[in-house]
């Protein structure tokens, strides 16, 4: 499935130096972007409740104004920090590749695009808005059989709640890469194209040479 290209998204004329992208050029990206999204989030997440929960027990803010902070805000840190790091994500040289903005869908004529804030909004929107509703729908689909393997572990309340936590990660994860494979990574956003391009390209008066050893 992951090595097919997508028959709603040809092969843009204009790239002779295009690369084809597999799943573990999707697997690269999803991890780059995974990883410090979870982390940053969960960082922030820890930090607003430790200072809401310090200001309801020290002073006299009621709880109510406190309770959304709690309720959501790990979906606002989550889904704030996915933006950035996605800009960055659209910036990064991985070790064979990096991902290229290209104008004019990548036709003739076209040329490669600075990954702005501008133009990083409607891949950020893509991802949250797809992952959020490919989520609610796993979540429904694997409802039963989460709870039969979260239940094998019932003898333990923490071995429960990790094995919980583990299996929201897990799927959580598994919806992004698919996102980020199906729905990124070779497709238009409004008058540009995301595309896969060779880590350095022949114009580029910046690339180090070919014996240089590329860390990434």
């Amino acid at each position: 499935m992951f090595d097919t290209p997508p028959v709603a998204s040809p092969v843009p004329p204009a790239l002779s130096n295009y690369i084809q992208p597999n799943l573990v050029h999707g697997l690269r990206i999803w991890w780059a972007f995974f990883w410090p999204t979870t982390l940053i989030s969960i960082v922030m997440t820890i930090v607003a409740n430790y200072w809401a929960r310090y200001f309801y027990e020290n002073s006299n803010v009621p709880g109510s104004l406190l309770r959304p902070i709690f309720q959501y805000d790990s979906y606002f840190f989550s889904y704030a920090t996915a933006f950035f790091v996605m800009n960055y994500i659209l910036r990064k040289n991985f070790r064979q590749f990096r991902i290229g903005l290209l104008s004019q869908r990548g036709e003739t004529g076209s040329e490669p695009l600075q990954p702005t804030l501008g133009r990083t909004i409607p891949v950020w929107w893509t991802y949250s808005w797809r992952t959020f509703v490919y989520g609610l729908a796993a979540m429904f689909v694997t409802a039963i059989p989460r709870a039969v393997l979260v239940g094998l572990f019932a003898w333990n309340r923490g071995l429960e709640s990790l094995m919980g936590t583990l299996s929201s990660v897990v799927l959580g994860g598994a919806i992004g890469l698919f996102v980020i494979y199906s729905n990124i990574l070779d497709e238009n956003f409004g008058d540009f194209r995301v595309c896969l391009l060779p880590r350095h390209t022949a114009n580029d008066a910046t690339s180090t040479p070919a014996e240089t050893p590329v860390v990434s």
